[in-house]
């Protein structure tokens, strides 16, 4: 899974870097598909959300697209009648609601679709559902549902597992999404210190009345909530491997941090996220790890490892890095 640029890693360099050791993509929007395809990226990929105008688009690009409701299916049938594309031009996975209510056909609805389908002689490739937690009761809707399907279509592909699900292979059928276990380690957010001081107890720090309790040295790091510092629950750095708390408010474009007993070179690296540390980030900003991998935007700089130039811009001018 591809999805919301590679959960915040870069959709085009991590596909790019994993084309050969996957089978197929998957995205969220005719966009990131498009995008992929225009790269040069060659493999399927699996749309899942898509707009009825947006069907000749997607057709064009040679997506897979994910048929979830019926005005989809109205406009598939629109356009094969007007001749605008053949059966074989239009590739689906079918959506199916096993107990999430989010997207897809329910149970009820599974013949009617079908046989509307096969009448217009448009094959169905796959057949999919997504888990709220791992339920028996949406696990054996899923697989009366997949029965349902393989009556009109013997050779649709069955998938269910994402990344928490993987681990049971009863949930594997022919195919799995994987999606953040891919993703594990693989990023690390730094900046840099821009100013530092010795603030003495009762002094002001940041917006607001936020007062020092003791003497302490501070840090200003380059970095703030129009970047992806999270301003509501900020979570903790390291310089030199030592843990700093955010004093007082994030601002805009800095945030101020307790250093205790040293002070820090103007220029030194900031670690705003190391690694395996993104759960513990996460949990400090009560949040999840999706969040915190997704949020860095805006003045981030991008540098991958085994990238031949050694880097990828994704903004200019500024000190915080995502590794």
């Amino acid at each position: 899974m591809v999805k919301a640029d590679a959960y915040g890693h870069g959709l085009l360099e991590v596909a790019r870097s994993t084309e050969n050791e996957v089978d197929a993509f998957g995205v969220a929007t005719v966009d990131e598909g498009v995008r992929l395809r225009s790269s040069g990226i060659s493999k399927d990929i699996l749309t899942l959300i898509w707009a009825a105008h947006e069907l000749e688009e997607g057709v064009a690009h040679r997506l897979t697209l994910a048929l979830s409701n019926e005005t989809q299916l109205a406009r598939i049938v629109d356009l094969l009648e007007n001749g605008k594309a053949k059966p074989q031009d239009i590739r689906l996975h079918i959506a199916l609601d096993s107990g999430m209510h989010r997207l897809g056909f329910c149970e009820s609805e599974l013949d009617g679709v079908l046989s509307k389908l096969k009448e217009c002689g448009v094959e169905i490739e796959g057949a999919y559902s997504h888990l709220r937690v791992r339920s028996m009761r949406q696990i054996s809707a899923f697989d009366r549902m997949c029965a349902a399907v393989r009556r009109y279509y013997p050779n649709a592909i069955r998938h269910l597992a994402a990344s928490h699900s993987i681990p049971c292979k009863r949930l594997h059928y022919d195919m799995v999404r994987l999606g953040i276990a891919a993703y594990h380690g693989a990023m690390r957010v730094v900046s840099e210190v821009v100013a530092a001081r010795h603030v003495s107890k009762g002094e002001f720090v940041s917006y607001g009345n936020f007062k020092l309790e003791r003497d302490t040295n501070t840090a200003v790091i380059f970095g703030g909530y129009a970047d992806g510092v999270c301003r509501e629950h900020p979570s903790d750095v390291y310089i030199r491997g030592r843990r700093c708390r955010v004093l007082g408010r994030v601002c805009m474009d800095m945030c101020i941090v307790d250093c205790g007993d040293f002070l820090p070179n103007i220029g030194e690296e900031v670690a705003l996220v190391d690694g395996e540390r993104i759960l513990e980030v996460a949990k400090q900003r009560r949040s999840i790890e999706y969040t915190v991998m997704t949020c860095w935007h805006g003045r981030v700089e991008r540098i991958y490892e085994n990238d031949e130039s050694g880097s990828k811009a994704c903004g200019k001018g500024c000190g915080l890095k995502d590794e």
